[in-house]
């Protein structure tokens, strides 16, 4: 039975295939369609490059020797350039030596493809808050059961005696940020990691520049404060209970600074 509240929600409805979303039916089918060639030789690129153990800022091969390697035509070699260097994946540089390298993997590509989906969804800001505050106490749960502490405190430490008066406007919101992205990195879930950086991002480049949270600078870098201290001593279910009051208390000032953006459908940006 369709709800009739689906109807008066704004966004594409979202839905759910089995098998192969790529996999052809045949002609005229909704249930998939074929990879255009640009897209295949560009799966088979990331094969290479995974199979090769490529790292940061290795060159991958001349065209003509790619060419020679996973075949295909110069221009659909170019269009699945194109395609890994849009998904930043590979840093195309003009120019003599130059060519296509390989980048970090950045989660601001994912988040902003994310908010492309969630967009089109008709997800709003305030859905992105719930899902923030459900994914990362779960990360800092999984860092706190970690048992190296002293690596936890090398990554950790410049959040145990940060001092926030002594930073400017700008410095301070890096590094108030830069807590999330670090604990996001120490899981050990690469999943999670990204899910979680991908998340952040938007909260980060959407919200927090809207909402200036540098008066609140001294009470935020307590909570990270206190955070870190859980995660290094180990105690699980303390991190997560920190680390989700702290994100409430986050949305809670944006809900008081910018009631209106919480029902405002996330940007893609």
């Amino acid at each position: 039975m369709k709800d009739d509240a689906d109807e008066t929600r704004p966004g594409l409805p979202i839905e759910y295939r089995s098998g192969d979303p790529l996999a052809s039916d045949g002609p005229g089918s909704s249930h998939g369609r074929t990879p255009k060639a640009s897209e295949t030789l560009a799966e088979r690129i990331i094969v290479d490059i995974v199979s090769n153990g490529y790292r940061v800022g290795d060159r991958l091969p001349a065209e003509s020797d790619m060419l020679q390697d996973v075949g295909g035509s110069r221009e659909t070699l170019r269009g699945a350039l194109q395609i890994l260097e849009a998904q930043g994946i590979l840093d195309i540089r003009r120019g003599p030596g130059g060519g296509p390298f390989v980048n970090a993997l950045n989660a601001g590509y994912l988040a902003r493809t994310s908010a492309l989906y969630f967009h089109l969804a008709g997800a709003t800001y305030d859905e992105l808050f719930e899902s923030w505050a459900s994914i990362e106490p779960l990360m800092a749960a999984k860092v706190a059961s970690l048992p190296d502490r002293r690596w936890k405190l090398t990554r950790l430490s410049p959040f145990l005696d940060y001092d926030p008066l002594q930073h400017s406007r700008g410095e301070m919101i890096t590094d108030l940020t830069d807590f999330h992205a670090v604990v996001a990195t120490m899981g050990g879930n690469r999943v999670l990691t990204l899910l979680t950086q991908s998340v952040n991002h938007i909260v980060v480049h959407q919200v927090l520049q809207r909402v200036d949270p540098t008066e609140h600078g001294t009470t935020m870098a307590h909570s990270h404060h206190e955070i870190a201290r859980a995660l290094v001593d180990g105690h699980a279910t303390k991190a997560r209970r920190l680390t989700e009051a702290h994100i409430r208390e986050v949305i809670g000032w944006s809900r008081e600074a910018r009631p209106e953006l919480m029902d405002e459908l996330i940007e893609w940006r």
